[in-house]
């Protein structure tokens, strides 16, 4: 275990560090390594699918040999010749989520899941439980070992903002638990580069670089009026927050209740590129029927539909709002292949599709169709629904999709889809 240095002085309570945020060291490798005990030590690098080229986690022993999240598969190969490749398991990785889900909401009622392997959880509601915020993140840690495995660990930050937790326990070396008090906040903004920091991407860090900012301390000393000029008054406003060690908009609504999702969508990315029309049909019925299965679950309808074609260098999109809200797999495939798709004149060869049906509402406020054809529907989509909820999303399915490879349900590792996957 493994703290900021000896902080506990005389004056500063432990109680004015009221959030915890815990994050799960290298979680798709980890788990791999804790299924399969062959691969424990080993160097991993985790792809998406088996001959895909880019990494999309590294084990703790890859990331000390320099393999980083996104690498290209073969430039790693030559640096590290001994790496060893995976393919995800998105199951195993989901089902550890909702233990760690049920972990945390045993401990406390204020857990906050932020991704698939982090969560926040607010310390002032536990204070009559546990004599310090650090008491309860040795509970966790040992928790979490009985839960998911001995060789799971995970990274536990506790200071005053959500904020400054995740960079507390995004900046710590693995299985360690770090305090940040208030006396020590200046240090960590300072220390910490500005394209680690969660929130700010490579664009918003490429415009700071241009201010000399490197660390998020640096913020405080730029004029709001030069802050503004370069990145805008909303962007303004979030990185003076975070250079205060405050919390920027999408922490703050971690608190607030989950609101009706407004779109669901779904993409693929090839590995090569297809200009094989079935090959492209097939796909695209594929991501519709997974769509609708999600907005089906919800108890959703939608009427605007858009598609996304992109190439090696090329894109097309376009998109149709509806006059009434559809829910049937028929139906949106329809308004997908029958009409968008063939709506796209200059055909070039295909690494990218996605699918997307919004302006979503709830089924229930939705005039339903009285023809009996679209009642036949229903009756067949219910149906349906009772099988892939026992066996699995394409139990059943279209002859579109009989035979060949079927493009299976992804978990985001941000989890926008939340109020669909805890159901």
């Amino acid at each position: 275990m493994r703290r900021l240095g000896c902080w506990r002085r005389c004056g500063v309570s432990s109680t004015s560090l009221a959030f915890l945020h815990i994050d799960i060291n290298s979680y798709f490798a980890t788990l791999l390594q804790q299924e399969t005990p062959a691969l424990r030590g080993k160097p991993l690098a985790v792809v998406k699918e088996v001959d895909r080229t880019c990494i999309i986690a590294a084990s703790k022993e890859a990331k000390m040999l320099g393999v980083k999240t996104g690498s290209s598969l073969i430039a790693v190969k030559k640096a590290v010749p001994q790496i060893l490749v995976v393919p995800a398991d998105f199951s195993l990785c989901w089902s550890a989520t909702h233990r760690l889900k049920k972990l945390f909401e045993s401990l406390t009622p204020s857990s906050e899941l932020f991704s698939l392997d982090e969560s926040f959880i607010h310390f002032a509601p536990l204070v009559r439980l546990y004599s310090s915020p650090l008491e309860l993140a040795q509970k966790i840690r040992s928790e979490i070992f009985a839960t998911l495995g001995e060789w799971v660990t995970c990274n536990i930050g506790i200071a005053r903002t959500r904020f400054l937790a995740k960079l507390a326990s995004e900046t710590a070396s693995p299985d360690s638990i770090t305090e940040v008090f208030p006396d020590q906040e200046a240090v960590l903004l300072a220390r910490v580069i500005c394209s680690d920091v969660c929130g700010i991407g490579y664009r918003l860090n490429k415009k700071l670089h241009a201010l000399d900012v490197h660390a998020p301390y640096q913020i405080n000393f730029i004029p709001q009026q030069d802050l503004e000029r370069a990145v805008g008054i909303f962007w303004a406003q979030q990185l003076r927050l975070m250079a205060q060690g405050d919390e920027p908009l999408f922490l703050q609504r971690l608190a607030e209740p989950a609101k009706q999702m407004k779109s669901v969508g779904r993409s693929i990315t090839g590995w090569r590129l297809c200009n094989n029309e079935a090959m492209i049909k097939r796909t695209l019925y594929n991501l519709v029927a997974e769509v609708v299965h999600k907005i089906r679950r919800m108890h959703l309808a939608g009427r605007q539909v858009s598609l996304f074609i992109s190439g090696e260098d090329k894109h097309w999109s376009n998109f149709i709002t509806l006059k009434r809200h559809i829910w049937h797999t028929k139906e949106l495939f329809y308004w997908v292949y029958s009409h968008l798709y063939q709506q796209w004149r200059e055909r070039f060869p295909v690494i990218k599709l996605a699918v997307r049906l919004s302006l979503l509402e709830s089924w229930y406020v939705v005039p339903q169709s009285l023809l009996p054809a679209w009642q036949k529907d229903e009756s067949l989509a219910e149906a349906c629904d009772t099988i892939s909820s026992r066996y699995g999303l394409f139990a059943i399915t279209s002859g579109i999709l009989a035979r060949g490879h079927r493009i299976h349900p992804e978990v985001a590792g941000f989890l926008g889809d939340k109020q669909y996957q805890f159901l």
